[in-house]
């Protein structure tokens, strides 16, 4: 079985999950990952997802399409905030993302995965 390109680590005691992506990233691949963080009920959760060594060629509609699926997810808890790191390369794709998702929760990208802790212990109403 091939590496999945999301690897996807839940830390239910202080209420974050980390989503590392490496290598080649479809759409597909980003709607499976975001299924495991739904079917795992932890949109509330604080997350860090961090693309630095990942590549992808989705696009501006598939990135939006994505936002709106998300969007339809019922939640009875406010979503958790969203640290995106991400290298120069890569960060357009972030941002974008941010801009279309920023209403529902505070989001950001970050060059480093301690700037993106820093800033979730920040701005999380999640005591720990």
């Amino acid at each position: 079985m091939p590496d999945m390109p999301f690897k996807l680590d839940i830390f239910p005691p202080d209420r974050i999950l980390i989503g590392v992506a490496r290598g080649d990233i479809t759409v597909a691949d980003l709607a499976a990952f975001m299924k495991q963080i739904i079917d795992a009920d932890v949109l509330h959760y604080r997350k860090i997802i961090d693309i630095t060594t990942a590549t992808s060629s989705i696009g501006e509609q598939e990135l939006q399409a994505m936002a709106e699926r998300l969007r339809a997810v019922p939640v009875l808890k406010p979503r958790g905030p969203l640290a995106i790191v991400a290298d120069h390369q890569r960060g357009e794709l972030g941002r974008l993302f941010m801009s279309m998702t920023s209403a529902e929760r505070p989001v950001q990208v970050f060059r480093s995965i301690h700037e993106a802790r820093r800033w979730l212990l920040e701005n999380s109403k999640v005591q720990l």
